[in-house]
C-alpha cells in the first residue's frame, strides 16, 4: 500500500492545525507539528532541544536545518500516512522537504498540499475578537464570549489580547503568509496536487469535506 503525505496550508486563524489532528484521528496517520517536535526535544534536554530553546526564548525561530534534521527523523517512524502541520512555511524548507521525500518514500507514494482557504478579513475577524486568561482559557467575543465582559469565567481574571492578535500584528503575520506560502501552494497546483478546502464553516464541516475530497482522490 502507498503511504499517504497531506501538507497542510492556511494562514494564521484558518483551523488548519485543528482540522490536522482531526484528519490524524480519523485516519490512524501520523501528524507532525514542528513545534511539537521541538517541545519534546525540550523537555527531554536533547542537544537539538538545548538549541532550539535558546530561540524560541528570544522568540525567534529555530535554525532550518535544525528543523530539517526532527522533520526527517520522525519519517522514520511507522506509519502508512502522514500529515504536516505548520511545515513547510519557504520554498527552501519545501525544497529540502521534497529531497527526504525522495530518500524515504517510494515512486507510488502519494503527496498532496491541502489548503484551508480562509479570506484575510475573516482572519482579522477571528483573531481580532479574541481574548485570553492568564490560566490560558480563551475566548472568542463572537463566538465564544465570556459571561463578564472581560472577564475570566474560570477565575475571573481580567482577560487580554495577544500581541499575535494585534491589529497590526495580523496585518504582519498575513502578508509573511501570502508572500512565503503562495509560491509553495503554486508549485502544488502546478502538479495538479493542491485540494482546496473552504476553512469559512463549522470545524465539523471543514472535516468532513476534506475527508469527501480525500475519498474522490481514493487516498482514503
Amino acid at each position: 500500500m502507498p503511504k499517504i503525505i497531506i501538507i497542510f496550508f492556511g494562514p494564521p486563524g484558518s483551523g488548519k492545525g485543528t482540522q490536522a489532528e482531526l484528519l490524524a484521528k480519523f485516519t490512524g496517520w501520523k501528524k507532525i507539528s514542528t513545534g511539537d517536535l521541538f517541545r519534546a526535544e525540550i523537555a527531554a534536554k536533547t542537544k537539538l532541544g538545548v538549541l532550539a530553546d535558546k530561540y524560541i526564548k528570544r522568540g525567534q525561530l529555530a535554525p532550518d536545518k535544525a528543523t530539517i534534521s526532527l522533520v526527517e527523523k520522525s519519517l522514520k517512524q511507522k506509519a502508512s500516512g502522514f500529515i504536516f502541520d505548520g511545515f513547510p512555511r519557504t520554498r527552501w524548507q519545501l525544497k529540502e522537504l521534497l529531497v527526504i521525500f525522495s530518500k524515504a518514500f517510494k515512486k507510488n507514494d502519494r503527496v498532496y498540499a491541502l489548503e484551508v482557504v480562509v479570506s484575510d478579513k475573516e482572519v482579522k475577524q477571528r483573531l481580532g475578537q479574541r481574548r485570553v486568561c492568564a490560566c490560558g482559557k480563551v475566548y472568542h467575543l463572537a463566538y465564544n464570549p465570556p459571561i463578564d465582559d472581560g472577564v475570566c469565567d474560570i477565575c475571573g481574571g481580567k482577560l487580554f489580547i495577544r500581541n499575535d492578535d494585534k491589529p497590526q500584528v495580523i496585518a504582519h503575520r498575513l502578508k509573511v503568509y501570502h508572500h512565503d506560502g503562495e509560491p509553495l501552494l503554486d508549485y502544488f497546483k502546478k502538479q495538479s496536487k493542491l485540494i482546496k478546502i473552504n476553512g469559512e464553516q463549522a470545524i465539523k464541516k471543514i472535516h468532513e469535506e476534506i475527508v469527501e475530497k480525500l475519498k474522490e482522490l481514493r487516498l482514503i
